[in-house]
């Protein structure tokens, strides 16, 4: 597992994840983010039943759960609070806002289900950060990477092209000032951004 995750760091180094002003790569690269994390969970499931809680499994166990209770909290509320709203907003075109409005409640709905997995592998994964041994329901771990790979699925495959139908320019810019404010970061956009 530690090879594992040392080449998967050094990968990390060589992504060049998008910025504020690109802010659906950002959305999509939070969605690569999410299947290494995901990745990372099942690795830590199979090393605890081989080799039980050690500083790896720690290590693990806290990068886990610092990047969806933070970074898969901020993708969602992206999405809720920024760009579903703006994409209802925009379209006009009532059989698409129809089709819009039933994918917006389905994505929820999905969010929904994801946060009450999660707050049951959330519990396990606390202890293990502080290292204590316990185990994590291996029936949630695989709802967990089910739910989400569908979810990233679904929206990969509208997303990109509702957004580039019915976004402007200024509509990205307002998103990714959005999200910089959402993590307190300061937004470098480019206000003659063309794309």
């Amino acid at each position: 597992m530690e090879r594992a995750a040392r080449r998967q760091e050094r990968t990390a180094l060589f992504d060049t994840p998008a910025g504020y002003d690109d802010p659906l790569g950002m959305l999509l690269g939070c969605h690569r983010r999410i299947e290494k994390k995901i990745a990372t969970l099942n690795a830590l499931y199979a090393h605890l039943s081989a080799k039980g809680i050690d500083a790896e499994a720690v290590r693990a166990a806290q990068g886990v759960l610092r990047y969806f209770d933070v970074a898969g909290a901020h993708h969602h509320a992206d999405e809720e609070q920024d760009l579903f709203p703006m994409l209802r907003q925009r379209i006009t075109d009532a059989s698409e806002r129809e089709r819009f409005a039933r994918l917006d409640a389905q994505l929820r709905d999905e969010h929904r289900e994801i946060e009450r997995v999660w707050l049951r592998l959330r519990k396990p994964l606390e202890a293990l950060a502080d290292g204590l041994m316990r185990t994590i329901p291996e029936t949630d771990v695989r709802a967990f990477a089910t739910l989400y790979a569908r979810h990233i699925q679904t929206e990969e495959s509208v997303f990109r092209s509702l957004t580039e139908r019915w976004l402007g320019k200024s509509d990205l810019l307002a998103l990714g000032r959005a999200m910089a404010e959402r993590r307190g970061a300061p937004f470098i956009g480019n206000e003659n951004w063309s794309g």
